[in-house]
């Protein structure tokens, strides 16, 4: 396996994930990862998602967290990032505070739907109509349009979201187009797309995005990054074999690495011809 790296990587701050940071670091010691990146949801906008993000007052905990993690005995590089929610209307909000803080890097996500969210267990009624799952699934896309669209973001998260429990649109011909209007986006703007492993531990039983949305992407030239979405130490660097297999079957020899300061380079995929 070529992957080296996980961007995608939560804390026990965000009120539904387990273990120490000191835990992931030890794990992904074990995968064999040189580059990991604790992405736990940002607490702005301030109120929002509340039962799902750590609280405003303990950003400075999830900073030293981090920080503490930095100079470590593996010689692992530890990136300090985010992953931040595209809440319309309130993002001038979520601007002002990023300026203020340093990051790494920034996961752009959409967990919301007409201030639903859909991805929620506790919300299954949503998909109980043809129009309604037709609904969430272009709100969806274009909310996420609207994000890459920013420039504000380096990474795109778990794309195609709204698959999570199986839930379909009886035809895809409509998110499709709209998916094709992203990935234009997400080039444009310089956006990488993360295969997100942990759709193999949901219901769907799938990468995040799917193959066909990863042709669609390398269509358009996206970079594409990877991510365990691990809530718990064990899932750090997660079925990442299958998801450098499923690069590859879209037609992805390399992918990107995101490095101190920003600095972004390409590494090669194994090949496995």
């Amino acid at each position: 396996m070529s992957i080296i790296c996980d961007y995608h990587m939560h804390t026990y701050l965000c009120k539904h994930a387990t273990g120490s940071p000191q835990e992931y670091l030890n794990e992904a010691h074990k995968k064999g990862l040189e580059t990991i990146g604790f992405s736990d949801h940002c607490p702005v906008p301030v109120g929002f998602d509340t039962t799902s993000r750590m609280n405003i007052s303990q950003f400075d905990k999830y900073v030293d967290m981090i920080r503490k993690l930095k100079n470590n005995p593996y010689g692992i590089e530890v990136l300090f990032g985010m992953e931040v929610d595209w809440v319309p209307g309130r993002m001038e909000e979520v601007y002002t505070f990023l300026d203020s803080i340093e990051y790494n890097y920034l996961i752009g996500s959409v967990h919301y739907v007409d201030d639903i969210p859909f991805d929620s267990p506790d919300y299954l009624d949503i998909w109980s109509s043809v129009e309604k799952t037709e609904h969430i699934w272009n709100r969806y896309i274009e909310l996420m349009t609207d994000m890459v669209s920013s420039g504000k973001f380096d990474i795109a998260g778990h794309m195609d979201l709204p698959k999570k429990f199986g839930f379909y649109p009886e035809n895809m011909t409509s998110f499709l187009e709209k998916a094709d209007t992203f990935f234009a986006r997400a080039a444009e703007f310089d956006v990488a797309v993360e295969l997100n492993t942990a759709g193999l531990r949901k219901p769907v039983k799938e990468i995040y995005p799917s193959l066909d949305l990863l042709r669609i992407a390398k269509k358009h030239n996206v970079k594409i990054t990877f991510g365990s979405d691990s809530h718990a130490p064990d899932e750090v660097g997660s079925c990442f074999k299958e998801a450098e297999n499923l690069a590859q079957c879209a037609g992805y020899t390399e992918y990107q690495r995101i490095g101190k300061n920003g600095i972004k380079k390409t590494i090669q995929l194994l090949d496995r011809n």
